[in-house]
């Protein structure tokens, strides 16, 4: 029995459903939402009046596909590559570096140093499919994310964590990465920026007198079997809390306009000395 195959048949038969579910979604929002006035903009209103701050959030809508890749990272069959460092994979696929050769950053503006040394392939396995993301970065520790299909991955399932100390050296980093990835069926439309940030409230995922730092569309796990997972477009929140220095990262699907605050629940908080801040993502 191929049980490859079999897996691949769950995978396209739960977005066939997860699309089916999306569009039901759909009609039942653009029925519930023919009352008087926009709708959206009197949620808009809503949260103004909570004293909930944010940017005026974009009306475009935007694309994205499903995409599904392996659970196995295959960084372990790549490691003789690296060089002037030690390296090892864990059992989860994540691998860990300490260097020994010195590379000085400039964190005033980490980006162009932080691409030279991750698209050397003796520094970093696949080093050239990830970009730097400056939202999700500390001071200490700068995160890059990998790029598929039309976006990138936000989750922990591809992010490369590079350690620079106080004397502006880096040190080393952490690995994770999703390999084989492939796109599941023709590219299709997402939600608005407004409409996701609409559902966030409406979800009861953003708290009078908060504040959104950013937001940003990219790819989050949605599905996990045994040797694959699917990943969706998904708008993300950070939103940090009155009186607190813990910003969280909140999720809603990007197709269907649902909550994924409970999809694969996984928390991780790293800490930001200048700015003051810990992170909260939930994966």
């Amino acid at each position: 029995m191929n049980f490859r195959r079999i897996e691949w048949i769950f995978l396209l038969a739960f977005v066939v459903l997860d699309i089916f579910l999306g569009y039901m979604f759909v009609q039942t929002s653009s029925k519930s939402t023919k009352t008087t006035g926009d709708t959206a903009t009197t949620v808009i209103r809503e949260m103004r009046s909570d004293n909930i701050s944010f940017k005026d959030p974009d009306t475009h809508e935007g694309t994205g596909y499903y995409i599904a890749g392996s659970n196995e990272s295959g960084l372990k069959q790549s490691l003789s590559q690296l060089t002037e460092q030690s390296a090892r994979v864990q059992s989860s696929g994540k691998l860990t570096s300490t260097l020994r050769a010195t590379t000085t950053i400039d964190t005033s503006k980490p980006k162009s140093d932080l691409t030279t040394f991750m698209k050397q392939r003796t520094n970093v396995i696949h080093g050239s499919e990830y970009v730097y993301d400056a939202d999700l970065s500390s001071n200490g520790d700068y995160v890059v994310v990998q790029k598929v299909a039309d976006g990138e991955i936000l989750t922990a399932a591809g992010q490369v964590h590079l350690f620079v100390n106080k004397e502006k050296q880096l040190t080393g980093y952490t690995q994770t990465y999703v390999a084989n990835v492939k796109t599941l069926r023709e590219k299709a439309v997402t939600i608005s920026e407004k409409k996701a940030l609409v559902a966030l409230y409406q979800y009861n995922q953003v708290s009078s007198s908060s504040r959104i730092v950013w937001a940003k569309l990219g790819y989050s796990r949605l599905l996990k079997l045994k040797d694959s997972s699917v990943y969706v477009p998904t708008w993300i929140f950070a939103v940090r809390s009155k009186n607190s220095s813990n910003v969280s990262l909140h999720r809603i699907n990007a197709f269907t306009g649902s909550s994924m605050k409970n999809s694969n629940s996984a928390t991780t908080s790293s800490l930001d000395t200048t700015a003051g801040m810990v992170w909260n993502i939930v994966e």
